[in-house]
């Protein structure tokens, strides 16, 4: 099953911070695409299937 999590922090650094974090807590996920934007904030949306 395809699922999605979509992230967002004020600084890029807090991002990168989150994405560790939920890559971390999920270490059995194959992430299939990730899409980057920047506008008032840092968001990323990570497309991954459960192994």
């Amino acid at each position: 099953m395809i699922k999605t999590k979509t992230i967002s922090a004020m600084t890029e650094k807090g991002l990168d911070k989150k994405i560790s974090e939920f890559l971390y807590e999920n270490q059995y996920i194959e992430v299939s695409d990730i899409h980057f934007n920047v506008g008032s904030v840092f968001a990323v949306l990570i497309v991954y299937k459960d192994k």
